[in-house]
């Protein structure tokens, strides 16, 4: 049977609930440079957002780039020692398992190839996905839909036959700027 359909899925708070993760991962690396973040403070201002955006007011306001970068260096290194804080969307992967056979699957996050590649082997279910494509593929981040079109366009896929499951504000506007249909998941 041909695949005509594509569904594309966010990996944070969509696959998995990873704000425990995320949150632990960068506050042990903004401490290194005397700096701290909260689990509530990442939730709410954070989560869903690309780094340099998010770790500016964290480090003072106007932190020298080379800082950004540290802290966001650091965090992908502590990332895989928080992964037992991370809860798989069992519902949403029903669901994809589901469709799996008649559709293409394939991951859009704004996190780093290595912490997406971390916590899918983790979950035993990268080869789910025939693509994962990171903030590392793309110039511009969520909420720009240009993640989701390149997606898109890999697999010739138009709006009518794509399916995106999102969770956060700026990924649900990078998701409904592509004209498909858009789901929003906001728990598990």
């Amino acid at each position: 049977m041909r695949k005509q359909t594509l569904i594309l899925v966010d990996l944070d708070g969509t696959l998995f609930d990873t704000v425990a993760v995320n949150a632990a991962s960068y506050r042990a690396a903004l401490e290194e440079v005397g700096a701290t973040v909260t689990d509530e403070y990442y939730a709410k201002y954070c989560n869903g957002g690309y780094y340099k955006t998010f770790l500016r007011p964290l480090l003072g306001g106007d932190p020298d780039p080379a800082l950004v970068e540290r802290v966001h260096d650091r965090k992908k290194a502590l990332y895989s020692a928080c992964l037992g804080a991370a809860r798989k969307n069992e519902a949403l992967f029903a669901l994809l398992a589901a469709m799996r056979p008649a559709a293409h699957l394939a991951v859009v996050t704004t996190g780093s190839r290595r912490n997406a590649a971390e916590i899918l082997d983790y979950f035993g279910c990268r080869d789910w996905f025939e693509l994962v494509l990171t903030s590392e593929d793309v110039t511009r981040n969520k909420p720009d839909p240009e993640g989701y079109l390149t997606a898109m366009a890999r697999f010739g896929a138009d709006a009518a036959h794509t399916m995106i499951f999102e969770d956060s504000a700026p990924g649900l506007a990078a998701a409904r700027a592509t004209g498909a249909a858009v789901f929003a998941v906001d728990r598990f």
